[in-house]
């Protein structure tokens, strides 16, 4: 895990096999395109040490004042699912 891609403006909490992956920002262009792009490094590096991905399990939840239409989140292709709740026993810490 020491080698796992670090990018600015993306935190990282693990707790357990559960990885919360942060991003912020005030339009789809600070937020959600930097996040997308760490998914990338992302999934070349579990490529890279064979580690597989639950992409079923995998969900994403955003908070925002607006309900402006947001682009999905994407893993290995596949758009994952925005939940209004999402369990997460780890704290967050960056």
């Amino acid at each position: 895990m020491n080698d796992i891609p670090q990018v600015r403006n993306i935190m990282l909490s693990f707790y357990a096999d559960d990885t919360a992956i942060l991003s912020q920002g005030k339009t789809p262009d600070k937020a959600i395109i930097p996040l997308q792009n760490y998914l990338k490094y992302l999934g070349a590096w579990l490529v890279r040490w064979n580690i597989k991905l639950n992409v079923g399990k995998t969900e994403a939840i955003l908070f925002n004042k607006k309900n402006d239409d947001w682009p999905k989140v994407k893993v290995y292709g596949t758009p994952i699912e925005l939940k209004k709740e999402v369990k997460y026993l780890g704290g967050c810490s960056g």
